[in-house]
């Protein structure tokens, strides 16, 4: 967001250039409807085009849709400079959308002419939640093969159930999983999609996309097959604006040939690689970060998921080369698989995120989220 006065004069205008969550309340269940309120949680919602960023919107964007978000509790401007606090923290504060962006911030706006007015107070304005990794297709297995450590778990749950799901049931399960998210304020998410039919993967991607998330399909493929990505992103990805592609890999010396085949198809349609990295202790036997490196797709377009027993030297490797890391807090600890190193690859420099790591969760809740993030950083401390 940027200012050209103080936000906190009654009334001040602003042009802010980060998203918020916000829209009108529709029938059908989707992004726009949970938000607004079908989920009944402390947030406001918004428009599902606000994730544009910057820029002016065109001259009759106005008259097409204006929301005036009112009163909310608190706003998160996310710029220090419009309120307090690393977050720009507003309290009984609200924020004016045209056309999808924001395009004021301040206390006690006047609504223009024709605006569409949400009252908002005991609400939170913030920007909607990433989740940075997910397996939408396992709710069907949420709660399950809980007494189980990782590979317990893949065993018996994750690789026993994903072949029983048909095309109507993977719908099913991925579109209530999206809206579940929808419902704690995730509207972002990227989802690593084990490798499915073809069909399976129309009926995931329609899944999703009815919901209004954006969302990241990260795609896995069969030895071989690896071809099968550039379909599915010309043919089911491409036509939605909302949507985008990874290629998901499994890393490790063993494979490596198919590991480089994927990563040539990432490389060719100009998308990242996305892997499971060394999230139990047993993976340092397939030396994963070895294979990635030898590959060449161990740099700032490889997102590594979990990454729990890096070595010093690999922290290093990892800040060296900018990849990105994906924290799922809640998932390690309820797989007993570790907990990442956070603080030492942040003191480092290395961007991450966090996800929810699918049916090892509960919920989807962002904030129980971040409170087993809190619980990390403390068990690094002691």
């Amino acid at each position: 967001m940027t200012s050209a006065e103080n936000p906190r004069s009654e009334g001040t205008p602003t042009t802010p250039d980060t998203p918020v969550t916000a829209a009108p309340r529709r029938a059908r269940l989707s992004r726009r409807s949970v938000l607004a309120g079908a989920g009944g949680i402390p947030l406001a919602a918004a428009a599902g085009d606000a994730f544009a960023r910057g820029g002016t919107a065109a001259p009759d964007a106005g008259r097409r849709r204006t929301t005036l978000l009112k009163n909310a509790s608190l706003v998160l401007t996310m710029d220090p400079a419009l309120g307090d606090g690393e977050l720009g923290a507003l309290d009984s504060g609200d924020v004016l959308l045209r056309d999808g962006r924001i395009a004021a911030v301040g206390r006690r706006l006047r609504a223009p002419a024709g605006a569409v007015v949400h009252e908002v107070s005991g609400r939170i304005v913030l920007p909607g939640f990433v989740d940075l990794h997910n397996h939408l297709w396992q709710s069907s297995i949420r709660g399950g093969c809980s007494g189980q450590d990782l590979n317990g778990w893949l065993a018996e749950c994750n690789r026993a159930t994903l072949p029983k799901i048909g095309t109507r049931d993977m719908y099913r399960f991925v579109h209530l999983s999206a809206l579940d998210a929808l419902d704690t304020g995730v509207t972002t998410v990227v989802d690593w999609v084990h490798a499915i039919p073809l069909d399976s993967s129309e009926q995931y991607v329609r899944a999703l996309d009815d919901t209004g998330l954006r969302f990241v399909y990260a795609m896995a493929t069969a030895e071989g097959e690896e071809g099968v990505v550039r379909q599915v992103h010309r043919e089911l990805l491409d036509p939605l604006p909302l949507a985008s592609l990874q290629v998901a890999v499994h890393a490790g010396m063993e494979g490596i040939e198919a590991l480089r085949a994927s990563h040539e198809v990432a490389r060719e349609l100009g998308v990242m690689v996305n892997s499971h990295v060394l999230e139990h202790r047993s993976d340092r036997a397939a030396e994963q970060i070895r294979a990635l490196r030898e590959v060449g797709a161990f740099g700032p377009d490889l997102l590594m998921n979990h990454a729990i027993h890096l070595t010093e030297e690999e922290q290093a490797l990892v800040a060296e080369h900018d990849v990105r890391v994906a924290h799922c807090p809640l998932s390690n600890m309820r797989l007993a698989s570790g907990i990442m190193p956070l603080p030492a690859l942040h003191r480092r420099g290395v961007k991450a995120g966090l996800g929810h790591d699918g049916g090892t969760n509960d919920t989807s809740d962002m904030f129980a989220l971040m409170k087993g993030l809190e619980e990390h950083r403390n068990g690094n401390r002691r």
